[in-house]
């Protein structure tokens, strides 16, 4: 008999990694994206795998195995391609430049030790010797030993080039303009032509809603624009976090980031994120940073703040894995794993009621 064939629509980590997971397993995957390749969205994200608290709720579980899944996946990737990922396990600081943030730190202190989380307090001459770039402003910090690192745009092109070892197709310039379950096959029309398979997989980020939308169906997914800036000058030894941003150590740059402005799909820069970004190094680093380069990308946030990961109801041979907003990275591999798992054993793997896609 063939393989059962699987349409993937989305060439971001998500649906590579879905394609990587089914191919794996002797499927017959092609992915469909519009294009260019890697995405936007996976250039402008900063690859943070930070630390989690631990929480039972099924979000929190699945977060800890996100987390975990990554070490293994950059081995099995290094051996399959030879490619480095850039997974490091780097350690993370929360920093506190204020007695108001020193207090507030000491309450994410007690927080994460209630919950049997890895958390050690720093400051003074400790803290100076974990990270030597500190500025003098910085008084204490928190520290995370489990935070680590992947490079975003290498972890792609890596899942991509082991998908393809594995037979998948990637068909770049493919919009999707309309799909359908009908009986036991699904047929999806893209601008320049037809498809049928056995299954699709909407991983389609930040434009899922929109194509929800369009065909009747509710899948609440939003755009959010997040910019960084990459500077050098610089060079970190941990992921540092102050004021909702993140300082990432990339070889010798230091990439700043993110905000979060609701600008519907205009993925633009601006010189006011990037005067801001230059600030917050100011603030933090001894060293002078210069600015190098600026991005921007659309993270899907969803309503409810939890992904879709699943078959729709009418429709259970198209399955949903979108709206992971700033945890794309973090959960995608892990979610490309599970709807992997779910197509091949036709049923859900495991209790993911709360992440229906149709909730």
């Amino acid at each position: 008999m063939a393989a059962p064939q699987v349409l993937v629509a989305g060439a971001g980590v998500v649906g590579l990694s879905t394609a990587y997971y089914l191919s794996g397993r002797g499927f017959g995957v092609q992915i469909l994206d519009p294009g260019p390749f890697p995405s936007a969205t996976t250039c402008a994200s900063l690859g943070v795998l930070t630390h989690f608290n631990g929480g039972d709720d099924p979000f929190s579980q699945l977060y800890r195995q996100g987390h975990a899944l990554h070490a293994e996946l950059a081995a099995r990737l290094r051996e399959q391609t030879g490619m480095d990922v850039g997974w490091r396990p780097l350690g993370g600081l929360d920093l506190a430049c204020t007695e108001v943030e020193r207090a507030e730190l000491r309450q994410l202190l007690a927080f994460n030790r209630e919950r049997n989380c890895p958390a050690e307090w720093v400051e003074g001459e400790a803290l100076r010797q974990l990270e030597p770039c500190l500025s003098a402003q910085v008084l204490a910090g928190l520290y995370f030993p489990t935070d680590q690192r992947v490079d975003p745009e290498a972890l792609c092109r890596a899942l991509l080039q082991a998908a393809r070892q594995q037979g998948v197709r990637l068909s770049l310039g493919e919009s999707i303009e309309e799909f359908a379950q009908e009986g036991a096959e699904v047929r999806v029309r893209t601008r320049s032509a037809e498809h049928r398979a056995d299954f699709l997989v909407l991983a389609t980020g930040a434009w899922t809603g929109d194509l929800a939308q369009r065909h009747g169906l509710s899948l609440p997914v939003r755009p959010v624009r997040g910019q960084h800036c990459r500077f050098t000058g610089g060079q970190l030894r941990h992921v540092l976090r102050h004021q909702g941003a993140h300082l990432v150590p990339a070889g010798e740059q230091i990439i700043v980031g993110a905000t979060v402005e609701e600008t519907g799909f205009d993925t633009q820069t601006t010189p006011q994120a990037a005067e801001h970004f230059t600030r917050l190094c100011q603030q933090v680093l001894a060293q002078t940073v210069q600015l190098l380069a600026q991005r921007a990308g659309l993270r899907p946030k969803p309503k409810g703040g939890r992904p879709h990961l699943g078959s729709l109801r009418d429709q259970p041979r198209v399955l949903v894995a979108a709206g992971h907003y700033k945890n794309g990275i973090l959960l995608g591999p892990l979610s490309g794993q599970l709807l992997a798992d779910w197509i091949e054993k036709g049923h859900a793997p495991g209790d993911l009621q709360r992440f229906a896609p149709e909730r």
